[in-house]
């Protein structure tokens, strides 16, 4: 075979023949899917309103007397069977998706995206439809990344350019969920790559734009919330915006410990649920090839997901107003339709069975729920203000606003994309100096505490799982050494790379050169690294310890 046919074959050829035209090329795909993700989305976002009038439906027939309740626990039984079977046949379709999606990033996983895609639009209906009080943006998230990552594998794209394809999809996935094209574009900066390209910049800009352009065209153009900030808050009550900040960091911290104890719980239930149906003598059979009796059969999924909607059902006549995403209450909490006595409840009532819903591992994530948590908290904090030091309540929507996107940093470690993603979902401009104000105290109060971010907390927590990476894929990364870090002024081969990476180009002063192990590094330099798929996450660790924190 000739030099020239290897060099064809090869993958480092190929990403470096692309690499001319690769921000253009991005661009261009990007835009073709975002379109896509902004029809399936579209539909996504029809299915759960659907979803909702069918449970309200189902509700209000239920509290009409002793038979109708009974053939609405029916109903509940028949989710039950269905979401579980889902669940059964595509595990990676549970959950929010944004943990999945970044580990399929960091190369710990390779989802199967048709299915995924499929289960993820059918399990969340009819999860949010039975009651559970889950959020459409995560999943949303995971079915863009899905169409980025069919487009690329239906293309023959390289892994690297499939990677940057998932980002578009993810970026516009958002953008549609929540009709935020800067969010959807900023939180894959900020949270599934974490630091800033220009091509995962533009590409995902193009992506969420143009998916933003398709929903907004089929749902329409008004705000998720749609109530108005008639009434900023005065400068001379940031202080308490400020305190504000703080009790949001504790609350962050609070809710990303009760998810994983939920989780802790819920695992106990399908464990000692396994359990139990081993002894019937119907779910064991002979296995021919070892001789023994194997266990026919996991229903766990099937006992997470019936005790979480016998709690929803519980809810359909003792408190309905928590069921579901809960998107409408926010517009009632900032019009303030509640006192003090009923937000409290309502925190409580809602806090619990939104993490516990999201323990049940059913399709569906926690970014609207947890907004909804901001919402409540800004009402209540208000009202006590009211109450107490005679703050008029006419600032109760100004104070729910910054609620919402200070509880988003404390929980997500995301501050820039909350504070995007809440001005663009209410379509208020006017706030931003409280909003960076509010996000920043309770993102570093967060943080300071150990919080987790609550992403990295999820995926992390399966990380034990084995998946099905393909072998030698790889991959090129590029990445900016700051000035003052560990590796300015230090040779690449002290950087400790493993031995699948390596450091192919560095550009310096706009200058690009080719650097061997004795080449010295220094701040401002953007190197760019040849690696395997399945060194990623350990190439992203190394280069944040080493080339971005700096050195006191």
């Amino acid at each position: 075979m000739t030099k020239e046919n290897l060099k064809g074959k090869s993958a480092v050829g190929k990403n470096l023949r692309r690499k001319s035209v690769f921000r253009y090329a991005l661009i261009g795909q990007g835009i073709i899917i975002g379109v896509t993700t902004g029809l399936i989305i579209a539909l996504f976002r029809w299915l759960l309103i659907f979803a909702d009038g069918c449970r309200n439906r189902l509700v209000a027939y239920a509290n009409t007397g002793v038979g109708p309740a009974l053939i609405a626990a029916l109903v509940m039984l028949l989710l039950v069977l269905v979401i579980g079977w889902i669940l059964r046949k595509e595990p990676e379709s549970t959950g929010s998706g944004i943990p999945q999606v970044e580990a399929e990033l960091l190369g710990k996983k390779d989802m199967n995206w048709l299915s995924v895609l499929v289960s993820k639009i059918l399990g969340c209906a009819l999860s949010i439809g039975g009651g559970l009080a889950l959020g459409r943006e995560g999943p949303s998230i995971q079915i863009g990344a899905m169409v980025g990552k069919g487009f690329a594998r239906t293309n023959k794209r390289v892994l690297t350019e499939e990677r940057y394809l998932m980002s578009c999809g993810a970026g516009a996935g958002l953008s549609a969920a929540f009709g935020a094209p800067l969010a959807g574009t900023i939180f894959c900066l900020e949270e599934l790559y974490r630091n800033f390209s220009s091509e995962v910049l533009l590409s995902t800009m193009a992506a969420a734009a143009s998916s933003d352009f398709v929903a907004a065209y089929i749902i329409g153009m008004e705000p998720v919330f749609g109530f108005r900030i008639e009434y900023r808050l005065p400068l001379k009550y940031y202080w308490f915006a400020m305190i504000l900040g703080v009790v949001l960091g504790l609350f962050g911290r609070l809710y990303n410990r009760t998810i994983d104890r939920m989780q802790d719980f819920f695992d106990r239930v399908g464990t000692a649920a396994n359990a139990l149906a081993k002894k019937w003598p119907g779910r064991r059979r002979l296995n021919p090839k070892t001789g023994k009796m194997d266990y026919k059969g996991n229903i766990a999924p099937f006992a997470k997901l019936a005790v979480g909607l016998t709690m929803a059902y519980i809810c359909f006549f003792a408190y309905p107003i928590t069921l579901g995403s809960g998107n409408g209450l926010v517009n009632r909490i900032a019009e303030g339709d509640f006192a003090l006595k009923a937000l409290l409840i309502l925190l409580a009532v809602k806090f619990v069975f939104s993490t516990a819903s999201f323990g049940t591992t059913a399709p569906g994530g926690i970014f609207l729920p947890l907004l909804v948590l901001g919402a409540v908290t800004g009402g209540v904090y208000s009202r006590l203000l009211e109450n107490l030091l005679g703050i008029d309540g006419k600032y109760i929507a100004a104070f729910v606003v910054l609620a919402m996107a200070g509880y988003f940093a404390a929980i997500v470690h995301a501050p820039v994309t909350g504070v995007v993603l809440i001005t663009e979902m209410t379509g208020d401009f006017r706030s931003l100096l409280g909003l960076v104000m509010v996000s920043l105290i309770a993102f570093v109060i967060s943080e300071r505490l150990g919080t987790e971010p609550i992403y990295t907390q999820l995926m992390n927590r399966s990380s034990g799982k084995r998946y099905n990476v393909p072998k030698q894929r790889k991959s090129i990364i590029d990445d900016i050494v700051y000035p003052g870090s560990i590796m300015d002024g230090k040779r690449i081969m002290d950087m400790g790379l493993p031995l699948g990476a390596l450091i192919v180009s560095v550009i310096r002063e706009e200058q690009e050169f080719i650097p061997d192990g004795h080449t010295i590094l220094r701040g401002g330099d953007v190197i760019e690294v040849l690696l395997r798929e399945e060194d990623l996450a350990e190439v992203e660790h190394i280069i944040e310890e080493e080339c971005k924190k700096v050195r006191l």
